[in-house]
């Protein structure tokens, strides 16, 4: 199927651009055990492993509410230690960022898709994530950043996807209607459902293993297309 004539195509960034599952989830583990240690406290890590997964899906449960990035560090840190110490916390961030930076990487096939498509198209990005650096930073360091007019992260907004108020400003921005606007993006509740329901198109990816699952549920909108690949995306749009 073809997707009908549009203004604005809108991403999810992990899981739909760049893989950001097990692998990323690992690295991030792993700096934050490294920093821990090298502080002098022992790790239980089925601890901190059943922490940062109730983090991860907290804003599905806390009425879409994003998380405090410096939160969810002091929370990693109180694992150990009691009080918490601020430098330790900044350590965990810094660590966490770093590890996000090192982990995530760019197929070139994407990068080539991103370039072919913005003479036709305004590409804009809505991310969910506690921490703007690191996802700004990322986008920067894998040459991305500036194919985007707007680019959303859920931390300056105070809401995660599905809520609405992403949608809300990704649309003020761009300064559309929701129906001129596609989003394509893996997460079936948080991306398509979330989109859907602002009154866009929706392009759901299967590309990537994500690190949260939802499936689809009676009474939930369809996805305007499916696609395995990002890059299978060119065949669902009108030819210019």
């Amino acid at each position: 199927m073809k997707l009908p004539p549009l203004r604005a195509l809108c991403f999810d960034y992990g899981n739909t651009l760049i893989a950001f599952g097990p692998e990323q989830q690992d690295a991030q583990l792993e700096a934050m055990c490294h920093t821990l240690e090298g502080a002098g406290h022992d790790v239980d890590l089925p601890k901190l492993n059943a922490l940062r997964k109730e983090q991860v899906l907290r804003p599905y449960h806390s009425g879409g509410v994003e998380n405090n990035w410096e939160d969810v560090c002091r929370e990693v840190v109180e694992l150990c230690e009691n009080p918490p110490s601020p430098a330790l916390i900044q350590a965990i961030s810094q660590a966490r960022q770093e590890a996000f930076f090192q982990s995530v990487s760019l197929n070139p096939e994407v990068l080539k898709l991103l370039h072919d498509l913005r003479p036709c198209y305004r590409l804009a990005l809505l991310s969910n994530y506690p921490c703007t650096t690191s996802i700004v930073g990322s986008l920067q360091r894998l040459g991305l950043r500036d194919l985007f007019e707007t680019v959303v992260v859920s931390a300056d907004v105070g809401y995660a996807k599905p809520h609405p108020a992403p949608y809300d400003e990704l649309l003020k921005q761009l300064e559309l209607p929701p129906g001129e606007c596609a989003y394509i993006g893996d997460n079936w509740l948080a991306d398509i459902q979330g989109a859907g329901r602002k009154g866009m198109h929706t392009v759901w990816v299967r590309e990537h293993v994500p690190y949260e699952t939802f499936e689809p549920q009676d009474g939930d909108l369809p996805a305007s297309a499916e696609i395995s690949r990002l890059t299978e995306l060119r065949a669902l749009l009108p030819t210019p």
